[in-house]
């Protein structure tokens, strides 16, 4: 088993479409964050949101949420406003995106025994818990989220100007990533010139971001290939 993991575009399709033509796999995997990118405009929501339609009405592929796509899929949910949204930007992209391309949005997924979400989970979200119980909670997240309920996995913490001590797995910043034991994650979220790792004898973590999805990866029976 391939799979692709491709992190934060901020509107820069071309660099998904990159990947997606010159690599061999069997899945893909989104990290999130869409929208939203310096100067952009209604136009280019709408490009983005036609292309990601596209790919979530044809592909089996995994679309994890990213804390600047969160406002457009809940934009009636304070908690969940990101710098760069705008009301002109969430009527163009939900013209577009309907409930029934939102519900394949998701918080984090596990892939080959790798945790994946779009800026990662430290360990105060997880405890003891089980990764299959892990995503199951992400899934009850997601409907609060929709009802308007406040829920800290959408929080953002001191880090990224939030209110909680620590972010969830929207805003959490890679400089707060702690590794947890036994526990492998890819994120996206934090920009950077190049992947960054951490690493210790008992879990690996690797954030992606790099200018707008010119960096991915590939997993393929566990173990990483990172792709610049």
């Amino acid at each position: 088993m391939k799979t692709l993991i491709i992190p934060d575009l901020h509107h820069h399709i071309e660099n998904a479409e990159r990947w997606l033509s010159t690599q061999p796999f069997e899945r893909v995997v989104f990290l999130g964050d869409y929208f939203d990118d310096f100067g952009d405009n209604v136009s280019d929501a709408r490009k983005t949101a036609t292309w990601l339609r596209r790919q979530i009405e044809t592909t089996e592929d995994i679309f994890l949420l990213g804390n600047h796509d969160a406002p457009y899929m809940f934009p009636e949910n304070p908690q969940l406003y990101c710098p760069g949204f705008t009301k002109p930007k969430a009527a163009g992209i939900r013209e577009i995106l309907k409930p029934e391309h939102w519900k394949r949005l998701q918080l984090a997924t596990v892939e080959q025994g790798w945790l994946l979400s779009h800026a990662g989970f430290h360990p105060s979200w997880i405890g003891d818990i089980p990764l299959n119980e892990l995503t199951a909670l992400c899934d009850i997240s997601m409907r609060r989220a929709a009802r308007g309920v406040p829920d800290p996995l959408f929080g953002a913490g001191h880090d990224r100007y939030g209110t909680q001590d620590i972010g969830g797995p929207l805003w959490l910043d890679w400089a707060s990533l702690v590794p947890i034991l036994g526990i492998n994650q890819i994120v996206g979220h934090t920009p950077g010139s190049k992947v960054r790792a951490k690493v210790t004898p008992n879990s690996k973590n690797y954030c992606l971001d790099v200018r707008n999805g010119c960096a991915a990866a590939i997993l393929s029976d566990g173990e990483i290939l990172i792709l610049e």
